[in-house]
């Protein structure tokens, strides 16, 4: 089996998430790719304005139409603060040590996995994937992390490729733990965080998102002035 995790906020889940997971999808011939929205990030925490479950269902109706992708409840489930690490090993408890995982995160969100729980182990479980984000460099990821972030993360590897340029051959290439990938892929110039403004000031937001996801924010009024929900899940 191979997997791509697709961890986040998705505070909304937006059409860049979901070009850039179909590209990955593709490119490493993967059988699926599954999201997982966090219940309780730990860096994220004061930033999100949903709630976990109102995250997770709109994870689930951006996704419903593709049969390749699928949503996981499991830092839902799970008590506690949502660590990246943890999600890992349950999947490979889950899927066996003969599946691999690809791992995949935004440029903007590797730059700080030196703060991570146990963030050298979390590149030993899967096959990490960074993929590009507007505004930032995947070609600077190696050069600005100074020697003791290596060490810390344990002194990875790091592969730059376009995603044209990746074959079956390279795809299926055996996993290497400790290798980082970074991959270009059409970046698409969203922002959950703009999405989320542009609500607030009763602005369109027809093709950031899917219109599904849309109604469902009309629906329940997210992002709306004055509106932030209080998670039952805490």
């Amino acid at each position: 089996m191979r997997i791509g995790v697709m961890g986040g906020t998705f505070d909304p889940i937006h059409l860049g998430h979901l070009r850039a997971a179909e590209e990955i999808y593709w490119a490493f011939e993967l059988d699926r790719i599954i999201f997982v929205p966090a219940a309780r990030p730990p860096h994220k925490e004061e930033e999100i304005e949903a709630s976990a479950l109102h995250r997770y269902e709109m994870v689930s109706l951006a996704t419903v139409y593709t049969p390749y992708f699928s949503v996981s409840p499991i830092e839902l489930s799970r008590p506690g603060r949502s660590y990246s690490v943890e999600t890992l090993r349950e999947f490979r408890k889950l899927y066996g040590e003969e599946s691999t995982i690809y791992f995949i995160m935004g440029v903007d969100a590797f730059h700080g996995i030196a703060t991570w729980k146990e963030a050298k182990e979390l590149l030993s479980l899967a096959q990490v994937i960074v993929t590009a984000r507007p505004g930032w460099r995947l070609d600077e990821v190696e050069r600005s992390m100074i020697p003791e972030l290596q060490q810390l993360l344990g002194v990875p590897r790091f592969k730059y490729v376009k995603i044209s340029e990746i074959t079956s051959e390279i795809a299926r290439k055996r996993y290497e733990p400790g290798l980082v990938l970074l991959v270009e892929v059409v970046s698409l110039d969203i922002s959950s965080s703009e999405i989320r403004q542009l609500v607030k000031e009763g602005r369109s937001i027809r093709y950031l998102v899917t219109d599904t996801v849309a109604a469902y924010m009309g629906k329940n009024r997210l992002y709306q002035p004055g509106r932030k929900l209080a998670d039952p899940l805490r």
